[in-house]
């Protein structure tokens, strides 16, 4: 604006201070005039907005000479107002817009247009301009303005693992049981495939695979395990362990053994117990004579 020609014309009729109050007169109607309409005010109202302190009418002539202003005393307008100014000139109609979405929410349309007629008018020659244009989709009125819709990514399709085959050599019904007990029924294919392979190596064997898979479905084991092996295998019985107290007393004995050249008579009676508890696990097969009652 500095650079305009009008500016350059308005400065050398009154001078610099002339374009300042060129701009207090444009601030000023775009907070109390936005649609540019002066119309009702008088050049000494226009020449007061704008802080002109000169001689009077002397401003608004030449706004009037340089073509800042448009029209005669009482009828002016700024020129090109809602081109050079747009935000400003639709300040009126974003106001009644607001309003009338306002009214709407709470009282519906009908009503919203009855409260806010200015509105009303603007939507009704919008409606009647596009009636004969393909219709668009609406979008709902609002206060606030709308941005831009941002594509949603759409979400990634789940990969479903591949249903599991079964050998046609293995109980389709008794791997389905299996596999329905809670200790397998999340096993992977991997893992599926690990116990086939276990189940093949018994049966390429000769072993009975068929049990195994019918005792682990029965059981509902975890793993596989075939006929005549317990699926929860207890280790083999160690030797029961000395006590402190035996060590103690066999060490007694043996000082004794040593000092007297004897055995100890307690280990005597030790032995002897232990002999009698092992006998008494032993089948006596030795051939009696048939005793026939008398």
């Amino acid at each position: 604006m500095p650079a305009h020609p009008k500016t350059k014309k308005l400065i050398k009729r009154l001078g610099q201070a002339s374009a300042w109050n060129l701009v207090c007169l444009i601030l000023w109607a775009a907070d109390n005039r936005s649609d540019g309409d002066l119309s009702g005010m008088s050049a000494e109202d226009i020449e007061l907005s704008a802080d002109w302190t000169g001689d009077e009418g002397q401003f608004v002539a030449a706004l009037v000479a340089v073509r800042f202003l448009d029209g005669q005393e009482g009828e002016y307008m700024l020129h090109d107002w809602a081109e050079h100014n747009p935000w400003a000139a639709g300040a009126e109609s974003r106001s009644a817009k607001a309003r009338w979405n306002a009214a709407k929410r709470h009282h519906g349309i009908a009503e919203a247009d009855r409260l806010v007629p200015e509105y009303a008018a603007i939507r009704s020659a919008t409606s009647n301009a596009t009636s004969t244009e393909p219709a668009q989709t609406e979008q709902p009125s609002s206060n606030a303005p709308s941005p831009s819709p941002s594509p949603s990514p759409s979400p990634s399709p789940k990969t479903k693992a591949p249903a599991f085959v079964v050998p046609d050599w293995i109980n389709s019904a008794h791997w389905s049981t299996w596999h329905s007990c809670p200790k397998r029924k999340k096993a992977s294919n991997e893992q599926k495939q690990m116990a086939v392979d276990k189940l093949d190596a018994w049966r390429l064997a000769g072993l009975d695979y068929a049990g195994a898979l019918e005792n682990a479905a029965m059981g509902g084991y975890q793993g596989l395990f075939l006929p005549g092996q317990s699926a929860a295998a207890k280790p083999a019985k160690q030797p029961q362990q000395k006590t402190f107290q035996q060590i103690n007393r066999e060490e007694g004995w043996a000082r004794w053994e040593e000092q007297t050249n004897r055995v100890h008579p307690d280990r005597i009676k030790a032995q002897q117990a232990e002999f009698r508890e092992t006998m008494g696990q032993v089948i006596d097969t030795t051939p009696k004579p048939l005793e026939i009652a008398q």
